[in-house]
């Protein structure tokens, strides 16, 4: 039994109703005049007890189950006294036992409604059956009779009240709880939709990478992300972005999967509910964008077993994912279209025009040399007339990969137009432009090219003019001008040379060797 706080304040409520009942039937109905001063002091000493104890109660100084039992053994001899004092089995005041038993059959367990029961019992009789008279025997049975029937009654009531009390409470936690789940779910959601929304805006995909591991980390909250995505031929993946315990990696050039398995059909990839199953701490959802699938984002929980709630939510960041690579890629592709020479795979003659011009103007801002190479294909014409343009295309594809290789990772290439290419060298004077011209006009002149039919027996040689950037010129249409007078006289003198332009003066070296 435990007895406090809002009980007691009913308990208090209900005796004082008791108390109001009980002076309302003594001094109002029929009492036995001899002994009235009596019944007057049993109930004046009864008012001024629950006083005392209210205080006491409202001080903290008698408290709970302390309290009760204190009550209760005063209410049982005062009862009995009021009793016998008003006419004994004769007395009305047997009520005050059935006020009491139901009032307390409410907080009790079953064993101490028996007990109670019981005592009110015993205080009964003794005050109605001494002496013993057996023409109340029936009467006074009857009425304790009622006595255990209302602790009975009052006891499963009470039972009835609290199971559905704890029913209601269980189902207002549920609630809640779900209320909670949704509410959180809902902000979760929000919060995903402007975030991912976000993703489409960025079109650099290593950008795009960053956020998309700075999400998993700060809001989906998980401890390993990575996006997979397959090759061009649709068979193997590689890793792009990482994300371990909340350190982020992105692969460029991308990382090839050490399993070089075949990614699984497109229908047995997408079914994550699957793989939710097997691994409930993992998490692998499809890439899917307008129908193609690029690749797979896997996942690791922080703490806890995935849910299916955890797979709807993250399906929704990586459907968004999968389009803003899309977008990525398709703006990557539109951008290559404008500044990329479609056969060579170099930068083209218009991306060439401006970037030449911003590097003139760092040059002159740092006061740092700038050096530009224009090479041109000896003989080209005649190779296209005797071997076709199909293997003059294929040659013009090998010489760009033999550019891109001799050069530095700083350095420009560029396809000027037909057989000719232009290469510029920041940071890079005359002497140093010089070498590194000799480098591609002799690893050329080494490499064999293929034809049409794949076949690699085609031997080139490149004339390459070398220019200076300050020399005297004060627009890039003049630099232009004085890279191509040193390539020609690199022709001139008889071709696979480098030819360097001074002061506007030509210097021809590396002679045919």
């Amino acid at each position: 039994m435990t007895f406090g706080g809002k009980i007691e304040r009913i308990y208090w409520t209900a005796k004082g109703l008791i108390i109001s009942i009980i002076v309302a039937w003594l001094y109002f109905g029929n009492k036995h005049s001899h002994l009235d001063i009596y019944l007057d002091l049993v109930v004046s000493s009864y008012i001024i007890f629950n006083m005392v104890m209210l205080w006491l109660n409202s001080r903290h100084i008698l408290k709970g189950n302390r309290l009760l039992v204190s009550m209760f053994g005063f209410d049982t001899v005062f009862l009995g006294a009021a009793i016998l004092l008003d006419g004994g089995a004769q007395s009305q005041l047997y009520i005050g036992y059935y006020a009491l038993i139901s009032l307390l059959s409410v907080h009790l367990s079953a064993r101490e409604v028996g007990i109670v029961g019981a005592v009110f019992t015993v205080s009964y009789m003794l005050t109605t059956m001494i002496p013993f008279r057996e023409e109340l025997l029936f009467m006074v049975l009857t009425r304790t009779f009622f006595i255990w029937l209302l602790g009975w009654i009052g006891y499963k009531v009470a039972s009835q009240m609290k199971a559905s009390e704890k029913r209601v409470l269980k189902t207002l936690d549920v609630l809640n709880e779900r209320t909670w789940e949704l509410e959180s779910s809902q902000a979760l959601l929000e919060n995903m939709y402007e975030t991912t929304k976000a993703l489409s805006a960025i079109l650099d995909q290593n950008q795009l990478f960053e956020e998309v591991m700075e999400i998993a980390d700060k809001l989906l909250r998980v401890k390993k992300c990575a996006v997979l995505l397959l090759e061009p031929s649709g068979k193997s993946l590689f890793i792009y972005a990482e994300l371990n315990s909340g350190k982020k990696v992105i692969y460029n050039p991308p990382l090839a999967v050490a399993d070089t398995r075949p990614l699984e059909p497109m229908g047995a990839i997408t079914d994550s509910k699957a793989v939710l199953k097997k691994k409930p701490f993992e998490l692998e959802l499809p890439l899917i964008s307008h129908g193609k699938l690029l690749g797979i984002i896997q996942m690791e929980s922080r703490q806890g077993e995935f849910t299916e709630k955890d797979r709807r939510s993250f399906s929704i960041f990586a459907n968004s994912t999968a389009i803003a690579i899309d977008n990525a890629r398709m703006h990557k592709k539109m951008q290559d279209l404008t500044i990329i020479d479609e056969l060579t795979g170099l930068f083209n003659y218009r991306y060439f025009k401006n970037k030449l011009s911003d590097e003139m103007r760092r040059a002159e801002r740092y006061n740092q040399p700038m050096g530009l190479l224009m090479i041109d294909i000896d003989h080209f014409k005649k190779l296209n007339d005797t071997q076709g343009h199909q293997t003059g295309n294929i040659i013009l594809q090998e010489l760009a990969s033999v550019l891109k290789q001799a050069v530095r990772d700083v350095d420009i290439v560029a396809r000027y137009g037909g057989e000719e290419f232009m290469v510029i060298l920041p940071q890079t004077d005359l002497s140093k432009a010089q070498i590194i011209a000799e480098r591609i006009r002799s690893q050329v002149e080494l490499a064999y090219f293929s034809n049409s039919q794949g076949q690699r027996y085609i031997k080139l040689t490149v004339s390459i003019g070398v220019v200076e950037y300050p020399n005297g010129v004060l627009s890039a249409n003049q630099l232009l001008e004085q890279v191509d007078r040193a390539m020609y006289l690199a022709k001139k003198d008889g071709r696979n040379r480098v030819a360097l332009l001074t002061s506007n003066r030509p210097e021809e070296v590396n002679q045919d060797s």
